[in-house]
């Protein structure tokens, strides 16, 4: 008897539910720094509750990393979408730095969940090959961007037409999409057989390091480490300063200038890259942090703000991914970026929370300028390593 047809275009619903996943960490953005200032938190508590999300991710990492392999790629792709769901009904009910950091672990959950499955489910289901997974490379990684580029931005739409609207209509509006697209995705077939996930070896996958690419390897951590740094303790220094919106429009700048100059240097050498991005980043981070709490503006916070995302998205972050992949074999390939972003992810959180606790201890001029420099010490470090290196 032959097997059903394919429904068409089916990749596009699971791009879309990687988009809604994706949307969970970035709607809520803007009112960061509404959630620390309104039970009296430091940018030391904002940042802890934000890294819980990349601490997630670090964890749970070896245990996700299998599971659509081991259970299939629906029941991962189904489970992301609905603790992405249930992240911002969370934060709808109890707008507060507690349900963030709780929040933010379901939102780790269900990137982590999605990750692997949905690329691979995606692929299989645009037909297989190296066409299909072309296809489906191209359907995750806009929604993967798109989601991350507009989702703190329709939020600060929402919040400037409808002010006194708490939680903004945005909220609603994805607790929406999530569960339809739950509907929708549920009745797509499973792609990986019965027989093939029975002979899975091993429920756990530990990442790999491959040889000649720690230093390009270790550039994320101050990229992801600055843009860490801009999505809580300049946002918490601004709400302080009484410009609420101002944190979360440079946040939004951040990430959408990185996607957008992306396309244009995909095709750069990795190693230059990372070092080109590097020296964006240490420009860019210095104007931010220079706005944000030297007075010196609206402009230089928001320019700094894009230069990062520049510096980051643009170039540090692809141009790592590339030389970990590169580096890597065949079969320890997925291991490789697997460990590319858990030291990714360790930025993510270990640099915002040291210098969000710097921020409450020591001032914010004094914090941001030693992040600056720590950074800036880093960078040159990273980048003489690289140069040597090839």
């Amino acid at each position: 008897m032959p097997e059903p047809a394919l429904p068409r275009h089916a990749e596009l619903l699971v791009g879309l539910a990687v988009c809604a996943v994706g949307l969970a960490t970035t709607i809520p953005l803007p009112l960061y720094g509404q959630y620390a200032a309104r039970g009296g938190y430091g940018a030391g508590a904002l940042a802890m509750a934000f890294a819980c999300y990349a601490a997630t991710v670090i964890v749970s990492a070896p245990l996700l990393g299998p599971l659509p392999d081991r259970i299939g790629r629906k029941p991962c792709v189904l489970l992301g979408v609905a603790l992405a769901a249930l992240s911002t009904l969370l934060l709808a009910i109890f707008p507060s730095i507690p349900a963030l950091a709780v929040a933010r672990v379901a939102q780790g959950l269900g990137m982590g969940c999605v990750a692997g499955a949905a690329a691979a489910w995606a692929a299989e289901l645009a037909g297989g090959g190296a066409a299909g997974g072309r296809r489906a490379a191209g359907v995750i990684a806009l929604a993967t961007i798109g989601s991350f580029g507009v989702g703190g931005i329709l939020t600060l739409g929402a919040v400037a037409a409808w002010p006194g609207m708490l939680p903004p209509v945005t909220f609603a509006a994805h607790i929406g999409f999530a569960l339809l697209l739950l509907a929708l995705v549920a009745r797509l077939p499973e792609t990986l057989p019965r027989s093939l996930a029975a002979r899975q070896a091993g429920w756990l996958r530990l990442p790999a390091f491959p040889r000649g690419s720690w230093a390009t390897t270790a550039a994320i951590i101050p990229g992801w480490g600055a843009t860490g740094i801009v999505l809580t303790s300049v946002q918490s220094v601004l709400a302080q300063q009484g410009h609420a919106l101002l944190g979360p429009l440079a946040a939004c700048g951040m990430m959408l200038a990185g996607v957008l100059v992306q396309q244009a240097f995909r095709r750069m050498r990795p190693r230059p890259a990372v070092r080109l991005g590097l020296a964006v980043l240490m420009l860019g981070s210095g104007l931010c942090f220079w706005g944000a709490a030297w007075g010196g503006g609206l402009w230089p916070l928001l320019l700094g703000g894009a230069v990062v995302g520049i510096g980051t998205y643009a170039f540090v972050y692809p141009g790592g991914l590339a030389a970990v992949a590169e580096a890597a074999s065949g079969e320890d390939r997925a291991r490789a970026v697997a460990g590319y972003f858990v030291v990714a992810h360790l930025g993510f959180s270990a640099v915002p929370l040291a210098v969000g606790l710097a921020v409450d201890a020591l001032g914010a001029g004094m914090a941001l300028a030693l992040a600056w420099a720590g950074l800036l010490a880093g960078a040159i470090g990273i980048g003489v390593a690289s140069a040597r290196s090839g």
